[in-house]
């Protein structure tokens, strides 16, 4: 891997300095050291309450008190703040990569990055509108988590842990407004005993906000969201060796706006389409967009609403514990958007509604922990069920795309993790997993002409505007359904047939491979066995570990393509290896977590724009990513507290051929394959994997009197240059970046309330983390826009 001067500063200066601290370590007085001393991380990566320094895997972690101090509210900015790892919003739900991978959004898909509730999977991208409530601790956990957590995990897991019920009377509340944009958020909780073995809490969350994007043709602010989500948790220990606990949650969200997208063009297109250019109002990266056509009764908004239940029951069975944890969850998320995010009729999708269900069921017999031999055993069920159903509306191709789309899914697997400890250093674990699916998929796509209300293929005569010119040059009138039809499918690359009953290729068609009536069904079985292997060595003060893991995601069906030949895509799989170490320096102030991986990737599932009106998923052949992660805190004098987290990644494509290649007016690609319309990405890097990321925290506390506290905090988050289109265009590859945040509170000690004031992205760095293509605009894209600078105040208040 090849760094930069920046970035081995960067590293020479997050592990010398603790470094320097650890060889000085004598020198310093030991009341000092205690005083300065940290507290303990305490996880549950491996479904066991631990010390995060004694789990060998990459993990990093962040706690209540930084999302309320840092105002995180949602996973997009979570994961500005860790190191090769990155959430970002799309039309269709959320991209989610870490170490370089990720699949994108597509109704069909599994996810990469596993996200955990409470032990329960939530199996799409919508569900993660609903994760932030309530939130006691967060762990992003790198790399395969096959043995425990199963499929759908081959780059990572989010596991996150909400508040439970506490058996005496406490609760908080936080507000905090945006002054920038508008946004009123209030969340609070209350919590206590309702008789001496039962325990309740209730959590909710108002968000009544604005978005950071103004659209010029509607004069709103944009997304605009009215959010609130409610649980209520009930704690009941019935008898000394019995514990029941249920969490029930609702959520709704309705919106103004769908995406926080706009449409940009190159200056060659620009110049060439002057009043498209004047149209979008600010044809660059900014906060200004352009989008919908009022007049014709386009509108983006939408409602999203789900639920939630989770049924956890232990029993102690002498020394060991027997868990069951089921889980119950649905979803609808109904909106409308404006495909191509111009003021032009080009795309329209006046429908747009996804409905999604799952119960799973997990059992667990797990043995006491600290002694030689430790294992835990289990088996998991899930049953899920999702259909989509979408109108777009074609204009310019006369075409009223309606798709539906559905896939079921049984998963079923047994699981073993067992560790040794073969002495009082070394120790050594094995994790075993076994998976059984079974999925089965159909979709429908039927294209209706928007003036009879027919099926294309079934009008006798039609003249859709994209081919008027054309039909004019030929002196047609218009064409048969039928005849168009066909020019729309992926038979007639030219129109010389079709227009002239010759096969001479003279005439190419610009609307080839656009889409095709279809109606298929398809059902696939697949099997998986996802073992890890890892040996830790374990001293007073360090503990280094070695591991090796598979993990396996499985394939499925693809919603989003508009041709019968791109429905079914196959499991992608991958082999990790990494080596890492867990150090407690400065007589316990600080602690540095290093890991080192290896990964290689097998059939990586891709989802790209098909330059017209959908996108399709395709199998990227084989793929290596390696690089190093580091999270660190240290508390180096009284009051300071300095923490950073940083990645380093070089990922690359070891063979993928046949891959979409970037349209441009100004740039040609040279990758192309010899047939001319696709590339070799092979040697290259994925979209939103860049190979310096993280952030740095510095926070400083004192005294100002016996009652007030003030805190401040300064943080850097960063990134280097990235590509946020799996084409790798080079016109929307997002700069190196550096974002600067800052928090000063007043803190009353004695009632235990806090003011605060946040400051966000204060450089005003407006940046892009995702794009696709302009439907029908060569030269021109849409790019999903990230907030620039911000101030919040906040207030909140904790009682017991």
């Amino acid at each position: 891997m090849q760094l930069n001067i920046i970035t081995k500063l960067l590293i020479s200066s997050m592990i010398s300095t603790p470094m320097l601290v650890f060889a000085d370590d004598d020198s310093n007085e030991k009341e000092q050291e205690n005083a300065r001393q940290l507290e303990v991380i305490t996880i549950t990566a491996q479904k066991r309450t631990e010390s995060v320094k004694d789990v060998p895997l990459s993990v990093a972690t962040i706690n209540r008190e930084a999302l309320e101090n840092m105002n995180i509210s949602n996973t997009e900015e979570l994961s500005s703040r860790i190191g090769n790892f990155s959430v970002s919003q799309s039309g269709q739900g959320f991209n989610i990569y870490m170490r370089g991978l990720g699949s994108g959004p597509n109704q069909g898909f599994e996810q990469t990055v596993g996200t955990y509730v409470d032990g329960i999977y939530r199996g799409r991208g919508h569900l993660m509108r609903s994760t932030f409530l309530d939130l006691e601790m967060v762990e992003v956990l790198r790399g395969p988590q096959g043995t425990l957590f199963g499929m759908n995990t081959t780059a990572g897991a989010l596991n996150l842990t909400t508040a439970s019920p506490t058996d005496y009377f406490s609760g908080y509340i936080n507000t905090s407004y945006d002054m920038t944009y508008d946004g009123l958020t209030f969340e609070g909780a209350v919590s206590g005993p309702l008789a001496d073995t039962l325990q309740a809490r209730f959590a909710f969350r108002a968000v009544d906000s604005d978005g950071y994007m103004k659209n010029i043709i509607t004069d709103e602010s944009e997304v605009q969201h009215e959010t609130l989500l409610g649980r209520l948790s009930l704690a009941w220990q019935p008898t000394d060796k019995l514990s029941i606990d249920l969490k029930l949650q609702q959520d709704k969200d309705e919106f103004t706006g769908d995406s926080n997208t706009k449409g940009i063009l190159e200056p060659a297109l620009a110049a060439a389409n002057p009043d498209l250019a004047a149209s979008l109002g600010d044809y660059g990266v900014s906060l200004i967009s352009a989008k919908t056509t009022p007049a014709i009764g386009e509108v983006e908004g939408g409602e999203f609403t789900a639920s939630h239940q989770t049924l956890k029951i232990e029993y102690e069975l002498g020394d060991h514990t027997l868990s069951a944890i089921s889980g119950w969850q649905s979803y609808e998320v109904d909106t409308s958007n404006d495909g191509d995010r111009t003021p032009r009729p080009l795309l329209y999708r006046s429908v747009s509604d996804e409905e999604y269900s799952q119960f799973s069921q997990e059992l667990r017999l797990m043995s006491p922990g600290h002694e030689r031999f430790n294992y835990i055993l289990g088996a998991y069920y899930q049953d899920s069920d999702l259909t989509y159903d979408e109108h777009f509306l074609a204009y310019a191709l006369q075409f009223d795309g309606v798709r539906q789309f559905r896939t079921q899914s049984e998963v079923m697997s047994a699981f073993g993790k067992f560790d040794w400890n073969l002495d009082e250093q070394w120790s050594v674990s094995l994790g075993l997993r076994y998976t059984h699916e079974e999925k089965d998929g159909s979709r429908d796509l039927t294209l209706i002409d928007l003036l009879s209300g027919d099926p294309i293929s079934q009008v006798p005569l039609i003249s859709p505007p994209a081919l008027q010119g054309a039909l004019d040059q030929f002196g047609l009138p218009g064409i048969s359904g039928a005849a168009y039809s066909l020019m729309l499918g992926p038979d007639y690359p030219y129109l010389d047939p079709l227009l002239l009953g010759n096969n001479t290729q003279n005439i190419a068609n610009p609307i080839y491979r656009t889409g095709e009536d279809h109606s298929i069904r398809a059902q696939r079985t697949e099997e998986s066995f996802t073992p890890a292997l890892s040996l830790k060595y374990q001293i007073d003060d360090a503990m280094f570990y070695a591991s090796i893991a598979k993990g396996a995601k499985s394939g499925g069906f693809d919603a989003r393509a508009n041709l019968p030949e791109n429905f079914e895509f196959d499991d992608e799989s991958v082999l990790s290896y990494e080596l890492g170490s867990k150090l407690t320096l400065d007589g316990g102030a600080a602690d540095l977590n290093l890991a080192v991986f290896y990964m290689e990737f097998s059939d990586l599932q891709t989802s790209t724009f098909d330059g017209s009106t959908g996108f399709y998923v395709e199998n990227g052949a084989k793929a290596t990513s390696f690089g190093l992660e580091l999270d660190g805190r240290w508390a180096f004098a009284d009051d300071w507290l300095w923490s950073g987290s940083l990645g380093l990644l070089d990922f690359s494509w070891d063979e993928f051929t046949g891959a979409k290649c970037f349209t441009s007016l100004s740039q040609t690609s040279d990758l192309v394959e010899a047939n001319g319309s696709s590339c070799d990405l092979s040697g290259q890097p994925n979209a939103l994997s860049p190979k310096v990321s993280g952030s740095t925290w510095l926070e400083y506390r004192t005294e100002l009197s016996s009652d007030y506290d003030i805190r401040l905090m300064a943080e850097t988050v960063f990134k280097s240059s990235y590509f946020t289109n799996a084409d790798l265009n080079p016109y929307t590859e997002q700069a190196a970046f550096a974002k600067y945040n800052a928090q000063i509170a007043l803190i009353n000690t004695d009632s235990d309330w806090q003011l605060g004031l946040v400051l966000k992205n204060l450089s005003d760095e407006i940046t892009i983390n995702s794009s696709y293509d302009m439907p029908f605009t060569p030269g021109g894209y849409v790019v999903y826009t990230e907030p620039g600078r911000s101030a919040t105040l906040q207030f909140s208040y904790k009682f017991e």
